[in-house]
């Protein structure tokens, strides 16, 4: 029946176009998911006859084993999505017992021109059709405007010069006001610090403006070009400084340099951006995280001196730009991150969110009214546009742009992120044994209790920003890896859970979906779906139980599931008796809370030993792992990365270790993991990051 009506129908009032997978409900249109449209179709092929649980599974997921529950909340969804209720159906019944029904009344969509003749022939049609037509007029004006946007982009030649190119990394790029510089800091190879360098745009010259044996990060300019504000770190202290640099930039290496306050070396620079004389927007930490602040600066008698700083309510940012008066900034709120445009003063009122992914970098546009933002590609935001500018060699993970210029400057490059294992001993210090390939990205990963079997998850390519991830496995008793299978484009786990047996992986990904591989049969089964939420995922003692919590949605309540290896299937279960008070060594990252629980019980254990910011700032970067007799955990001490472990009983902390370097920031939170008795340590840390400076040019200046 769908077929005849050529994917466009009217189902009573609403219009649905199946080509492109939208519905028009109430005059708004509104996207529809495939699974959504399976359903449809199928509810509609059989109008007026009961379609079982048991053939929407076949149809919807078929080859896939998901839990009847899944059935349940497609129809939810689909009501939902079409306006329709349970109580009182105008479009699907419930058949209990038995299944669904369409009781809609279906029909053809007429064309445009049928609507006219329809309106013609009624009362007012010469209304309907001004109506029509000024319509018309609007929606073809609407597309002619951004066709000639899109097309005005891609007249315009974007020119991509490389203007660094040495081993080791080059990162924090920042314009000159005027465009005539760019300042970055670079790492040697070898070197652990980063030097402060200045690009001359003009001569296309780079001059080291600061190499104190120091770490030299985050400069950013004053409005008036005359000074720079960057960071200076050492294993103990961090000061930011302000660097005169009028005058010719020979000299400028030279130059005063003054102290404008103190910095934690434990947390990662923050730039000071200028949005109007004296007065700068950085990031700063607290207890509960970060948050932007105001800071004002007064520059008098060339003294630069912080004459206060007050608090924004912002907080746990992870970017942030400024561009007169106009604050960009992304925040992370309970997983979900957040694109904002805000203008500063009056940030309650005018704050407009602009997207809800995940950006590595962003930066006003060199127009008005655009955005520049970044994953693995460059691409200019225009309302809900959006256009690719470039494609990069490796992730990107910064920007800077000068609209004077109409260019940009953004860092591209690629990490080598391996695992690496640890047998712990009282007597001598172990050495550390590389685990994975040192020429990939290994991000994820789980140790059996007994140490013996070690799974990671490993990014193999990216598609149109798409990752994908190999699932392998390591034996203690074996030279090599095995391959368990492949993730679905686009699927990033986020928990990796080893069964009591080791017989079994699941997978947790961040889209809240369950993925199971057997180790015999190596075929990765998606097994949980259609859930909003899920939490609390852990095995049964025997391994042929998974338990977890679930959300239909987000304003929903918890339900409790069980999931029955040898069945295959999802059972409901009572909330009551799936929720132990377990022990933290029994839970995972996956419990409600977790992370949180385990870093203020080792903060608070731990405060009298270690400065609590330098905790909280080196306990974000590594999750720590819990074992029978304590925590095992990193402290970053400037670039030094060092390991620690807490023994509970005796309530004392050791020095385990360095582990390792901390390079740059923006990468996703690296782990320790331990075996159930402590013995065997096993951790990932960023061997190599190797980026370049990449300068783009639009069209004529």
């Amino acid at each position: 029946m769908v077929e005849n009506l050529e994917k466009r129908f009217l189902i009573n009032e609403i219009l649905v176009d199946l080509s492109n997978l939208s519905v028009c409900v109430d005059g708004s249109w509104r996207s529809i998911e495939a699974k959504h449209a399976a359903l449809l179709r199928l509810l509609i092929a059989n109008k007026g006859q009961v379609v079982t649980r048991d053939a929407i599974l076949d149809i919807v997921w078929p080859g896939t084993i998901v839990s009847d529950n899944s059935v349940s909340q497609l129809v939810v969804q689909l009501r939902k999505l079409l306006g329709d209720s349970s109580n009182e159906p105008k479009i699907i019944k419930t058949v209990p017992r038995l299944g669904y029904q369409c009781i809609a009344q279906i029909e053809k969509a007429p064309t445009l021109l049928e609507q006219v003749e329809e309106l013609s022939r009624g009362r007012g049609a010469q209304f309907a059709l001004l109506g029509f037509f000024m319509g018309l007029v609007v929606t073809l004006l609407g597309v002619f405007i951004t066709k000639q946007w899109q097309s005005d982009l891609q007249q315009q030649p974007v020119t991509a010069t490389r203007i660094t190119s040495s081993p080791g990394a080059e990162v924090f790029v920042r314009f000159s006001p005027n465009g005539n510089y760019l300042a970055y800091s670079y790492l040697a190879e070898g070197a652990d610090q980063f030097d402060l360098a200045v690009y001359d745009l003009e001569t296309k010259t780079t001059h080291t403006i600061k190499s104190s044996g120091y770490s030299e990060e985050s400069a950013s300019w004053s409005l008036d070009g005359n000074w720079l504000i960057y960071s200076r770190s050492d294993p103990v202290s961090c000061e930011v400084r302000a660097l005169h640099v009028k005058g010719p930039i020979e000299m400028w290496r030279l130059a005063r340099d003054s102290v404008l306050g103190s910095c934690n070396s434990a947390q990662d620079s923050a730039p000071w951006l200028e949005y109007r004389a004296g007065h700068f927007i950085t990031k700063s930490w607290d207890k509960a995280g970060t948050y932007l602040q105001s800071v004002a600066v007064t520059f008098a008698d060339n003294q630069p001196k912080v004459l206060n700083t007050t608090a924004l309510p912002i907080r746990d940012v992870t970017h942030y730009q400024v561009n007169q008066q106009t604050l960009l900034y992304q925040v992370k709120e309970q997983g979900v991150y957040r694109l904002n445009l805000g203008q500063l003063g009056d940030l309650e009122s005018q704050t407009t969110t602009l997207s809800k992914q995940s950006f590595s970098a962003l930066s006003h546009g060199y127009e008005d009214d655009t955005v520049i933002i970044a994953k693995q590609n460059l691409s200019v935001l225009k309302g809900r546009e959006q256009q690719l500018l470039y494609s990069g060699f490796g992730a990107i993970s910064e920007i800077d742009v000068n609209a004077n210029l109409r260019a940009s400057a953004h860092t591209e490059g690629v990490a080598e992120i391996n695992f690496y294992q640890l047998a712990v001993d009282a007597q001598s210090e172990a050495q550390q044994k590389q685990l994975t390939s040192p020429a990939r990205m290994d991000l994820l990963a789980a140790l059996s209790d007994d140490g013996a079997h070690f799974v990671y998850a490993s990014v193999t390519t990216k598609n149109n920003d798409a990752p994908q991830f190999e699932l392998w496995h390591k034996h203690a008793f074996r030279p090599t890896s095995s391959l368990l299978g492949t993730m679905p484009l686009g699927e990033v786990p986020i928990l990796l859970l080893l069964s009591p047996n080791n017989e079994y992986l699941a997978v947790l990904s961040k889209s809240h979906k369950v993925y199971l591989i057997s180790s015999f049969t190596k075929e990765v089964k998606k097994v949980v779906d259609n859930f909003a939420e899920i939490a609390d995922l852990h095995w049964s003692q025997d391994g042929r139980n998974l338990y977890y919590r679930a959300k239909l949605s987000a304003e929903a309540k918890w339900q409790a599931w069980q999931f029955t290896v040898s069945q295959g299937r999802s059972e409901q279960q009572p909330l009551v008796t799936h929720s132990p008070d377990l022990p933290l060594t029994q839970k995972n990252p996956s419990f409600v809370g977790y992370k949180e629980q385990v870093r203020e019980y080792l903060i608070t254990a731990l405060t009298e030993t270690f400065d609590v910011e330098q905790l909280r700032g080196s306990l974000s970067l590594y999750q720590p792992a819990v074992y029978r007799d304590g925590v095992y955990f990193v402290l970053k001490r400037g670039h030094q990365l060092v390991l620690y472990r807490y023994l509970s009983s005796e309530n004392k902390v050791e020095e385990v270790q360095p582990i390792g370097l901390h390079l740059y920031a923006g990468f996703t939170e690296l782990q320790v993991l331990s075996s159930f008795d402590g013995s065997q340590v096993v951790f990932n840390r960023i061997n190599n990051y190797e980026s370049d400076i990449v300068l783009l040019e639009y069209g004529d200046r």
